[in-house]
């Protein structure tokens, strides 16, 4: 009887110390909040974007980062600062700039507009913005753990990379290549254009997967139909799997 007792009383008290623990970092997040990439909103800890898969006359796009809170909401509007690390390429201003850096009240959550600028020197060279989440006075960094998605950057840290080149995705072998066959330009860029899809690196999922092959066979068979062959940049007949 003693015994069962006891465990009960151990039991009792370490629920009060989860409580307090509980109630403890609640404050402590109140008073100190803080400020991350959402890694599982932003989907990856980076984005690729190519003007070279654009129409020529896109010289300016917009992409988007997600931010996430630590601590409560508030009914003002707060600020965050991002800066961009030495081992950055793009110029804020010249190849890119940022919509306001507020968190809106009451919100958990900022969605953030990146304007990118097509820019000369980008056919031959991949420009990257590699940012960091810097202490303002609203918020300091939030979490600094590796990323699960991909183990790259902490949630502190966000990359995007900028070009102006018809890039194969790197996902394409192990991915794209037993349900759309070889790489070309010409067939990646009349995939995008049958599609609209436009950024074909990291997951695809099967529904999804089916749904974009059967797009593409069916755009290649129309063309084919109204054009005859369409031949890639090194003159093969492009054809699909």
């Amino acid at each position: 009887m003693q015994s069962k007792l006891n465990i009960l009383f151990l039991l009792f008290a370490a629920g009060i110390l989860a409580g307090s623990c509980s109630k403890d970092d609640r404050l402590m997040y109140e008073q100190d909040p803080r400020i991350y990439f959402d890694s599982y909103a932003n989907i990856s800890d980076s984005i690729n974007y190519s003007f070279g898969i654009q129409p020529l006359t896109v010289t300016t796009d917009t992409v988007y980062m997600i931010m996430r809170i630590m601590g409560n909401a508030e009914q003002r509007d707060r600020e965050f600062k991002l800066v961009l690390a030495d081992t950055s390429t793009a110029k804020w201003g010249y190849h890119f700039s940022t919509g306001p850096l507020i968190v809106p009240a009451g919100a958990y959550q900022a969605r953030i507009p990146v304007y990118l600028y097509k820019q000369p020197g980008m056919k031959d060279t991949i420009i990257t913005a590699d940012f960091n989440v810097a202490e303002s006075k609203d918020f300091k960094p939030g979490y600094d753990d590796k990323l699960r998605l991909t183990g790259n950057r902490t949630r502190v840290q966000f990359k995007i990379a900028i070009d102006d080149q018809v890039l194969k995705p790197a996902n394409w072998a192990s991915t794209l290549q037993p349900k759309f066959g070889d790489f070309s330009v010409v067939k990646f860029k009349f995939m995008i254009k049958a599609t609209g899809k436009i950024n074909w690196n990291g997951p695809i999922y099967p529904g999804e997967m089916s749904f974009l092959v059967q797009q593409v066979h069916l755009a290649l068979y129309e063309y084919e139909q109204q054009n005859g062959p369409l031949y890639d940049e090194n003159k093969n007949r492009v054809v699909l799997p």
